[in-house]
């Protein structure tokens, strides 16, 4: 426990406990997994609306249960690549022009443990969204051979006020604690990358700079585009 308590709010006393050992990513991983399993899980949540589409076309249970079996692959998937790999590889390529100096292993591992608070922030989002799906009204789809009508209905489900409102909270919760991972990193990176704290700093906003800010355009497009608050 004092661990983790030291890397959620004590990072530099957590990191520099780790000099001058070798790298491991068993921890990590399990972080990692940990989160994608929580993204999974509440993608397949979603199969219910799904299911509710399609009902009146008689493929709903089916077709909702496919949807949800592929949007959980791909949460899961998508989770470790994107929010670790991608993330760790951005990280390192961001800091060779401050010259840093550790291995690959090391910053994903950096960046692996940095994902804690990520994963917490991952699993507040999935439990609000069990609490909005039964407030979210399913449009009914009753020609799945017309595309048009599939995607009107997609539409009109995105523009659903429970569903706005779920976006609005679920993108909250990435955003804080996105932040928290942040700082976590900083200090991830000074280790991983052997760099100051000023150059660890540029390291690690500016790819997670780009994450909030697309974000953010998201919501604004949607609330824009598709008549949201």
């Amino acid at each position: 426990m004092k661990h983790v308590a030291d890397l959620l709010f004590a990072p530099a006393r957590f990191f520099s406990a780790m000099e001058g050992k070798k790298p491991g990513l068993g921890i990590p991983v399990l972080i990692a997994v940990i989160g994608a399993a929580i993204s999974a899980l509440a993608a397949y949540a979603m199969s219910d609306l799904y299911a509710g589409m399609f009902a009146a076309a008689g493929t709903g249970m089916d077709m909702g249960m496919f949807m949800g079996l592929v949007g959980a692959a791909g949460a899961f998937i998508g989770f470790i690549v994107i929010w670790w790999v991608v993330l760790a590889g951005a990280f390192y390529v961001v800091s060779i022009p401050f010259r840093g100096k550790g291995s690959f292993s090391r910053t994903l591992a950096a960046t692996g443990y940095g994902l804690v608070p990520t994963v917490i922030g991952s699993a507040l989002s999935a439990v609000s969204l069990l609490s909005y799906l039964p407030r979210i009204t399913v449009p009914v789809i009753r020609n799945i051979q017309d595309p048009a009508i599939i995607q009107a209905a997609i539409t009109k489900l995105m523009q659903d006020p429970a569903m706005q409102e779920y976006t609005l909270v679920s993108t909250a919760f990435t955003i804080v604690f996105l932040v928290w991972s942040a700082n976590i990193w900083i200090f991830g990176m000074k280790y991983a990358r052997e760099l100051n704290t000023r150059n660890a700093c540029i390291t690690v906003l500016v790819p997670v700079g780009i994450i909030i800010l697309y974000h953010l355009v998201t919501i604004l497009a949607k609330g824009f585009f598709m008549g949201g608050s």
